[in-house]
């Protein structure tokens, strides 16, 4: 008789143990398998030194995957390549000023963000419409070519990598539980004012001008997966 008791009472303890364990972390929580991916292309704008528009327009593809957190929070990870393209003004190595300079800027991005549902307090995957504001920190790396229009001054190039901070705005409709579109805005504050080869040491000539920012407006396919 003392024997059965206590394995009745044994297996009660394991019983409760693993009901508890169950409820605990990742276990109880609603979104531990709720992830969204989305593929956008869309245009860029380059304000800096060289901000003027040429012949060839700036441009950006992004793969973004989020996991969800709650119900109105969840983490981003976001990866752009495109190119970045502007000309202007520039001083040569002659202190002599040239006109429609051109650079290009072929980037690769990372960055995480932080992303924050601001239409409402119900719970996400029960919505078809979002409105998403997202920032973070990321890192770019950028190959820059300079192309002065001045034939003594030559070819210029610049391989560098600088932290920026990224903040967006996004608009997801679902047309099903798992598949929608989305459109987005973007704003990039560069920690360099290499981005167009201005405003560093340049041929001895040195320029001290502000940080380098890009915006962005793009649109793509968002899917969930659950």
């Amino acid at each position: 008789m003392t024997c059965v008791f206590s394995l009745q009472l044994l297996a009660q303890r394991k019983s409760n143990f693993n009901t508890i364990d169950r409820k605990a972390g990742l276990f109880n929580n609603a979104y531990k398998n709720t992830y969204s991916a989305s593929f956008t292309y869309g245009v860029l704008g380059f304000n800096g030194d060289l901000s003027e528009k040429t012949e060839n327009q700036s441009s950006t593809k992004n793969i973004t995957i989020s996991k969800q957190i709650n119900a109105d929070l969840s983490l981003s990870t976001k990866v752009s390549f495109g190119e970045l393209y502007g000309q202007g003004d520039v001083y040569n190595s002659e202190f002599e000023l040239t006109t429609n300079n051109e650079f290009s800027n072929s980037f690769l991005a990372y960055s995480l963000l932080v992303k924050k549902q601001l239409n409402g307090e119900k719970e996400s995957n029960s919505r078809t419409f979002k409105i998403n504001l997202a920032s973070g920190l990321g890192v770019i790396s950028s190959e820059v070519r300079l192309h002065p229009d001045y034939y003594v001054y030559p070819y210029s190039y610049l391989n560098f990598k600088t932290f920026f901070i990224p903040i967006n705005l996004d608009f997801e409709y679902f047309f099903t539980p798992h598949f929608g579109l989305i459109i987005a805005s973007e704003l990039n504050y560069c920690f360099s004012d290499k981005m167009d080869l201005e405003g560093v040491e340049f041929r001895g000539l040195k320029q001290l001008t502000k940080l380098d920012v890009f915006t962005g407006f793009t649109a793509g396919i968002c899917i969930k997966l659950e």
